[in-house]
């Protein structure tokens, strides 16, 4: 299932050989087609879908390690809060949690059916509002919706990271901040065909295995007086922090923190960052020029479940 013929195929295989690249795509189809495997890091579903690895992996230490999160948070919300910040947590579920329907054969390990929950209660408890965005994504299934995550990826569609936005926002707005306002037109682009992170695990020939996701990227444009860039010394309530479903880089077509500037009708300083996990990025941010730069209300930190139980050196 994790593709270990494969692996070793290649490891066997000398990079400079030019028949490399062909030959790693003609096993990639064979091993696609005959056994329906990907290399390490991600598994194949049902009709094209695929998921990463790391939402079927679990051990014994997970439960001490989102021990160590909740804590965590606590001390974030507590540092946020000596300034005068709230502290507001989006858990985004995992893929295989908001489809499983496309799984198969795949199993996720049952210790982690409760996980989401059991873990957005406990910040619940510990006051910190983290909104279930798992219901509210959950609600927008059905026959012919939208879909919320991308089939070749692992991250949110900008259907999804919108959905979430918008579950956020009340919550955001229960804090009672003083937002400054602004207004945003949202437009879709094209559809265009788009390769999910998770098809690099999946080197076929062209035309062979899950086709790619067809996206259209959505554009948020200021429509107030702001939209011109005369902002002055207008300060930013909100800050967003977070991962790579939140950073705005090349790969990003969901815009999660302009989704969630249009939600709230302000705007936000995105300072999330990809390929860091959602620990390090909040770290770096709470010593960052950033901050003293533009004290925020309210921190709305994008936490992914996956992430729970990866642990991260000590500071």
């Amino acid at each position: 299932m994790t593709g270990k013929w494969m692996m070793a195929y290649e490891k066997n295989l000398d990079a400079k050989v030019p028949w490399r690249d062909p030959s790693v795509k003609l096993w990639g189809g064979l091993t696609y087609h005959l056994f329906g495997e990907a290399r390490e890091g991600a598994v194949v579903g049902t009709d094209g879908w695929l998921y990463t690895t790391e939402e079927f992996q679990a051990a014994a230490e997970d439960t001490v390690e989102i021990a160590v999160k909740v804590e965590y948070i606590r001390q974030v919300r507590d540092k946020l809060a000596k300034d005068g910040a709230h502290l507001v947590v989006a858990l985004v579920p995992a893929k295989t949690r908001i489809y499983p329907e496309h799984l198969g054969h795949l199993l996720v390990p049952a210790v982690k059916s409760n996980v989401y929950e059991n873990f957005r209660q406990r910040l619940e408890a510990a006051g910190v509002p983290a909104p279930d965005l798992f219901r509210a994504m959950q609600a927008e299934k059905g026959e012919g919706a939208r879909s919320l995550f991308l089939r070749t990826d692992t991250h949110w569609t900008p259907y999804g990271a919108a959905v979430a936005a918008r579950t956020l926002a009340p919550a955001v707005k229960a804090l009672r901040p003083d937002l400054p306002p602004t207004a945003y037109h949202e437009s879709a682009g094209a559809p265009v065909a788009r390769r999910g992170d998770l098809l690099r695990y999946v080197p076929v020939p062209e035309g062979v295995g899950p086709a790619p996701d067809t996206v259209r990227e959505p554009e948020y444009t200021r429509t107030d007086e702001g939209g011109s860039g005369l902002l002055g010394d207008v300060t930013l309530a909100v800050t967003l922090v977070g991962t790579s479903y939140s950073a705005e880089t090349k790969d990003n077509v969901w815009h999660f923190g302009a989704a969630l500037a249009q939600a709230l009708g302000t705007e936000v300083l995105n300072a999330a960052q990809e390929g860091k996990g959602p620990i390090v990025p909040m770290r770096e941010y709470l010593s960052s020029q950033d901050r003293r730069d533009n004290p925020p209300q309210i921190v709305v930190w994008e936490i992914p479940e996956r992430f729970l139980r990866i642990s991260y050196p000590k500071e």
